[in-house]
Parts: structure tokens; C-alpha cells; sequence
């Protein structure tokens, strides 16, 4: 069976500029998302910050102490014996933060003895740089990967960066890599390794898959994690730059990836570099240093660090969003309206003083929420923003104790988005009341929420969240004259437009409150580093790649559905089966029509009217056997972009399936 929809589009009503800041992603410090991923280290814990195992019971006895008590999570004792050798987590001795790993022998029997790290995939034929920054009394250190040895003949009495590139004979899937000596104390600083194809770091597969859809701007370092995020100690060499624990997530960051690298990122993709100040446990003096650091010359004193580190020319970064939630009591630094509303004029200002021309964006909430926090706000800091933030989770079934069935979250899924239109319109009223329509909204955190749990946050995307995707896309776009920016949450893995394996097993290893999540293995069987799309990142790659200058009237009309209560969502009696908005390049009158069929076994007609084709009809399809269909690593290409060409008035959409239709007009 078919269903009809008519969507009528006026080219000359003009509803405002599609902004290249409307296809966007975010790109936090939580779960998998950078390290592990993007990031190409494969070592984890690599500067020996966190915590050790003391015993194999729940609590202390005679009989349990850990072998590996000692030794910092999730390295584990290569040939442990209680009497010939002790690890220290050295808190004395170190090379950064405030921790080594020592290995001490105590009885010299001529074994070898030390730490090893398994869960390292390695790769037949490809090479490895393995990096430690040690201190000895002298002695030999032996390091093996895998099949392959390197032997150290003598490690002196300081602080000695090594390096050695290894190649893997053959696939293992479950590789290790061991540090051992046989007499006196070994301290290791920090230890590194990297497959020496890295691209400044990062990953060349997941670099490579970005660059298929290359999102127009990228928001970082957050998120929840920015309102603990001191920019200084994540420049400059990185076996230097300190770990912490996270108080956002509870997980070691080892500040590997800072601002520089965050930059050389965005410039691999394509992607414009977003920041977001601290105002959690942050300072207005830290933001505007940041900005000097970030735009500065090189002859102001933090463009002149910025060099130093290798960066002449200022990043030049534009946008920047001052603090995160700051409303919410998950937040650090949570506060009222009032005291939120001060504190961002001070940031402001000295932010701006630095670089007068910043895009400042302030923090708002849908609708009223939060104690009229709207009203509060932009009556109190609206003339010095730019544009306001909005963030918005749909469903968030996630806190539930149990997962709710996928089989029934299509329809809750695809009907969210219109929830979402009413949320915008409803934030839109309260920033006309108190602002007088003149400030720009930025819906810059958005998704579809529901069995994501810490620590690793993977979600169950599927076919029905690439059809939300467009459809909410759809809505920015019908609202262009107010909606200036976008940016699904989040990039890769944790909620993301990508996954990357392999896969990481966690341990919360609790000691007071140090206690935090860490990545202690990949499993049994692991899946090959390798990168895969979900389908929402297919509905992004067209709707970046296939646009007008322009966002122009467009009306549908079609039949509805209904939708039960799910989540944080109503009931819905009349959502529409179809979503459409188009965008139009005046310049080669092309017409660019985004199409969401929601119905779940129908398919739909569409009438195209107020236009007239001047040419056939190209459709770039989303699209799968099942509502749910979905990509992974043993079916990566089971949702794909598939093309096909139409007629303007012979266009037929497979149920469940999102268009991107290019029609030539005359």
C-alpha cells in the first residue's frame, strides 16, 4: 500500500539563511568518546594516575591480598611473587601528576619481572611506536609486544625518553605489552603506544569516515565534563600534562587531548572549532586567558605559549558558549538564574576584551523550566549574548531499571521529533516575552536517549533515530529566521554518529574517593579497530552536503499517527507521517527537499507543488528492511545512502525512510 503526501514549497519566501552552523556535533570527555576512539593511543592509563587492586575479596584479609597490589589499574603484574618483587604506585617519585609506577625487586633470582597491559589489538604488519619515559638504577629493561622483543641494555638515573617501533608479525586480537627488569627499582613515568599511521594522533579510519559528512562545526570540551576543565594543563608536551579524575564522569583524563589537539581535529574533518568556557569551577580570568591562547598573536603572553607549542597562527575561534547547564544540579558549579546571569556578563566582558569579536552564547532551557530561569536570565544578560542555548534529550527512558523493548521505541522514537517542535516554539514565545525576538536560539545538544548508561554510554541507534534526525533537522530548518546553530550529541560512540571498536569492558575501581570508571579490557573477542556509521550520520552527510543558501516556506499535508506515552514524552494523537523542509541555491536554481516517511509499512507518494522541475529529480535514499535495521561492525553497510533518480511527479518514498531530493527548477 502507498500513502500520499502533498508538499508545497514557495522558492521566493525566503524563511531565513541556512546557517553553515546548523549541521554540527558535540565532542566530550565521557566514556569512549575520544580516547579509545578518535584518539589512536592504546594504552590505557598510560601516566599511571589511578588506583591499584589490593585484594581478590571485597575487603582486606590475610589471604587476598591482589597480586598486583601496586600496580595502577588496569596494568596487571607480569610473573608476580609477593617476596621477589613489589610494585609502588610512587607518589614520591614521578614524572607528572603526582604518581610513577615503580617496580622494585627484592630477591634477584634472574627472572624477569614487571607490569604488562593486555587488550591490544594488534594488526598484522602494521607498526607500533612504543614510547616510556623511565628512571632506573642501571639495570636492563626488556619490553615485548606481542611476539616482539626490545631490550634496553642500561636505564640510567633520569628521567629518559625512549622510543622503538615495533611491527606485528601476525593478527592478535588480544596482544600485550610487558615492561620487565630483574634487579634494583624501575620507575616509569608515562608510557605510549601508538600505530605510527596516526594522523597527529588521531585515528586514520575514523578520520577518514568523518570526513564523509566533515560536520559544519564542533562543539568541545563539553558537556557536563567543561565545568571542571582547566585549559592550561591540557597544552604542551603531553607526557607533562597531569591526569585527574573527573568529577563530571568519574573517569581518569589524561589530558592527551587538549585545546591544540582539538583544533588539528577540526581542521582533519573540515569542521569549524567551537569552545565552551568553564564556569563551573572556572574563572572569568582563565576563559579570557583561553581566548588569548586560542586568537592571541604570537607576541601576547598566551599567544606566544600558543606558539611556543608549535602553533604560530592564532586558531582563530570564533564561537564560544560560556558554561554548560549551569541550571541543573547534575552540573558543577550548578547555580540560580541570577547568580548564572552575573556571572556570564563577567565572563563576557572579559572575554571580549581579549577579542572583541567573539560570538558569545548563553545558557537557557526549554521553555521556562528551571525556576523561570528564561525569564531571569535574558532579562538580566540578553543585550551582551549572541545567541541562546537550548538542550534537549528526547524519551530519556535511561534512568529506568530496565531498558524498554526496542521493538516497541520506533514509533515513540520517530514521534518525538514533533515533541521537539513544540519544545522550540514554546522556548521561542519565552525569548520573544522577555527578549523581543532579536536573539538567535542554538538547539546545541539534541538525541534520542534511552538505554545509554554509564560509563561507556553506548546507545541502540537504529534506522528510527536517522528518521528523527531528519525530521528535527526539518524543524530547524522550517524555523531558520530564529534557529542558527545544531549539533547532535554526540560524535563518536557515546551516543554517537560513529562507533569505533575495539569495544572497551569497564571496572569501577572504588578506593574512597578516588575511586573511578576504567577501561580494563576489549573482551574475548574483540572487533578489528574499524569505524562504522549509524544511520543518523547518514541523514547528516546529506543534509550537510546537499543545500541552498536559504531555508523557503514549505507546507506539508498528509495523514497522522498516534503515539503512546514513552519516556518523557506525551501522548501524541496527530503527529505527521510526513516532515519536510527545503532550501534553495538561487544562484543554480537548484531546490534541495529533505523528506521523512514515518510510516512503518506504507509507502508515500509525494506531490510536489508551487514549483516547476526543470530536470529529473535526484533522491538520495536512507532506508532499511526493517524500522529498526541498524549498522554494525559484522553488517556495516546494512543501512547505506542509496541513489536514485525520479521525475518531480513520479516520487515514491519506502515506508521508513528519509529523502534528500535535488530538483533543477527553471
Amino acid at each position: 500500500m502507498s500513502e500520499k503526501a502533498t508538499i508545497t514549497i514557495r522558492p521566493d519566501e525566503v524563511i531565513g539563511a541556512a546557517h553553515d552552523h546548523l549541521y554540527g556535533a558535540n565532542l566530550e570527555h565521557i566514556g569512549q568518546g575520544i580516547y579509545g576512539s578518535l584518539w589512536a593511543e592504546m594504552l590505557r592509563d598510560r601516566k599511571f594516575a589511578g588506583n591499584d587492586r589490593m585484594y581478590t575479596a571485597p575487603s582486606e584479609g590475610l589471604h587476598n591480598v591482589h597480586p598486583s597490589i601496586g600496580i595502577v589499574v588496569p596494568w596487571e603484574a607480569q610473573n608476580p611473587d609477593y617476596e621477589a618483587v613489589r610494585y609502588v604506585h610512587d607518589n614520591t617519585t614521578f614524572y607528572t601528576g603526582r604518581q610513577s609506577q615503580r617496580i622494585s625487586i627484592r630477591i634477584a633470582d634472574g627472572q624477569q619481572r614487571g607490569i604488562k597491559q593486555g587488550s591490544l589489538y594488534l594488526q598484522a604488519e602494521r607498526d607500533y611506536e612504543l614510547r616510556l619515559v623511565v628512571k632506573g638504577e642501571g639495570q636492563a629493561l626488556a619490553a615485548q609486544l606481542g611476539e616482539e622483543d626490545w631490550r634496553i641494555d642500561a636505564v640510567g638515573g633520569d628521567w629518559t625518553t625512549l622510543r622503538h617501533t615495533f611491527r606485528a608479525a601476525g593478527e592478535n586480537p588480544l596482544g600485550e605489552l610487558s615492561l620487565t627488569i630483574s634487579e634494583g627499582s624501575l620507575w616509569i613515568g608515562c608510557a605510549s603506544l601508538m600505530p605510527t599511521d596516526n594522523v597527529k594522533g588521531f585515528r586514520p579510519d575514523v578520520i577518514e569516515a568523518m570526513r564523509d559528512w566533515s560536520p559544519t562545526q564542533l562543539r568541545w570540551p563539553g558537556g557536563n565534563f567543561v565545568s571542571a576543565y582547566h585549559w592550561r594543563p591540557g597544552v604542551g608536551d603531553r607526557d607533562l600534562r597531569p591526569t585527574y579524575l573527573d568529577p563530571a564522569w568519574w573517569l581518569w583524563e589524561s589530558n592527551d587531548v587538549g585545546t591544540d589537539e582539538f583544533i588539528d581535529l577540526c581542521r582533519l574533518i573540515g569542521a569549524e572549532p567551537v569552545l565552551t568556557a568553564n564556569m563551573g569551577t572556572g574563572t572569568a580570568e582563565e576563559a579570557a586567558a583561553w581566548v588569548e591562547y586560542c586568537n592571541g598573536d604570537a607576541n601576547t603572553e598566551y599567544g606566544a605559549l600558543r606558539a611556543q607549542h608549535g602553533y604560530a597562527q592564532p586558531h582563530d575561534v570564533r564561537v564560544w558558549f560560556v558554561g554548560n547547564e549551569q541550571y541543573g544540579n547534575w552540573q558543577v558549579g550548578h547555580c540560580d538564574p541570577e547568580t548564572y546571569a552575573r556571572r556570564y556578563l563577567e565572563f563576557a566582558r572579559a572575554m571580549r576584551a581579549v577579542d572583541s569579536q567573539l560570538t558569545l552564547l548563553g545558557v537557557g532551557v526549554p521553555a521556562n523550566l528551571y525556576a523561570h530561569w528564561n525569564e531571569i536570565v535574558l532579562g538580566m544578560a540578553a543585550a551582551e549574548m549572541d545567541q541562546y542555548s537550548v538542550h534537549y534529550y528526547s524519551l530519556r527512558t535511561e534512568k529506568l531499571d530496565v531498558t524498554p523493548d526496542r521493538e516497541l521505541m520506533y514509533l515513540p522514537k520517530i514521534a518525538c521529533w514533533y515533541e521537539v517542535e513544540q519544545m522550540l516554539d514554546a522556548t521561542l514565545e519565552v525569548m520573544d516575552r522577555y527578549d523581543a525576538g532579536s536573539l538567535p536560539l542554538a538547539f546545541d545538544e539534541w538525541n534520542t536517549y534511552v538505554g545509554a548508561k554509564p560509563p561507556d554510554y553506548i546507545e541502540d541507534y537504529t534506522l528510527a533515530d536517522a528518521l528523527y534526525t531528519g525530521a528535527l533537522m526539518n524543524a530547524c530548518l522550517q524555523r531558520a529566521d530564529r534557529i542558527k546553530y545544531s549539533a547532535i550529541y554526540h560524535l563518536t560512540n557515546v551516543m554517537g554518529c560513529y562507533v569505533s571498536a575495539p569495544l572497551y569492558e569497564w571496572e569501577n575501581v572504588f578506593m574512597g574517593r578516588r575511586g573511578g570508571w576504567v577501561p580494563v579490557s576489549t573482551g574475548d573477542k574483540p572487533d578489528a579497530p574499524a569505524t562504522i556509521k549509524m544511520p543518523a550520520t547518514l541523514v547528516l552527510e546529506l543534509m550537510t552536503q546537499h543545500r541552498g543558501a536559504d531555508a523557503v516556506r514549505c507546507a506539508v499535508e498528509c495523514g497522522s499517527f498516534s503515539c503512546p506515552e514513552a519516556g518523557n514524552m506525551p501522548a501524541f494523537d496527530d503527529v505527521p507521517l510526513v516532515s519536510a523542509a527545503a532550501t534553495y541555491d538561487a544562484e543554480s536554481k537548484q531546490l534541495y527537499i529533505s523528506v521523512v516517511n514515518c510510516a512503518v509499512e506504507d509507502a508515500m507518494r509525494i506531490e510536489l507543488a508551487g514549483i516547476e522541475a526543470a530536470g529529473p529529480v535526484a533522491m538520495d535514499l536512507v532506508s532499511g528492511e526493517h524500522p529498526l535495521s541498524t549498522n554494525d561492525f559484522a553488517a556495516p553497510q546494512r543501512v547505506a545512502i542509496e541513489r536514485r533518480q525520479a521525475t518531480a511527479d513520479d516520487i515514491e518514498l519506502p515506508p521508513h525512510s528519509f529523502a534528500m531530493l535535488r530538483v533543477p527548477l527553471g
